[in-house]
């Protein structure tokens, strides 16, 4: 459950009407089959900080957020950790 914006210095509470809410969906770590043992969970930017923010997916294991003008060729990301 969603309580409030994944940007770790912000405590906006979830608010669905506004700003950017993704799906994700994890793959294992392991060598198990991905449709037995995927995780979908859900997060969410408020407005102000989805003007500032993107998500990005590394590895397809976990979600992370990233200034949004450090938006590069998908060879030269960067990235940065997020609370869920």
């Amino acid at each position: 459950m969603i309580r409030k914006c994944c940007n770790p210095a912000c405590e906006v509470p979830f608010d669905h009407r506004q700003g950017r809410l993704v799906r994700f969906s994890s793959k294992p770590a392991n060598d198990k089959p991905a449709e037995k043992y995927s995780s979908i969970q859900h997060f969410w930017l408020c407005g102000k900080c989805a003007d500032l923010f993107v998500f990005e997916s590394e590895s397809g294991i976990t979600l992370k957020i990233k200034p949004r003008h450090q938006e590069l060729s998908r060879e030269n990301l960067s990235f940065f950790v997020t609370a869920a």
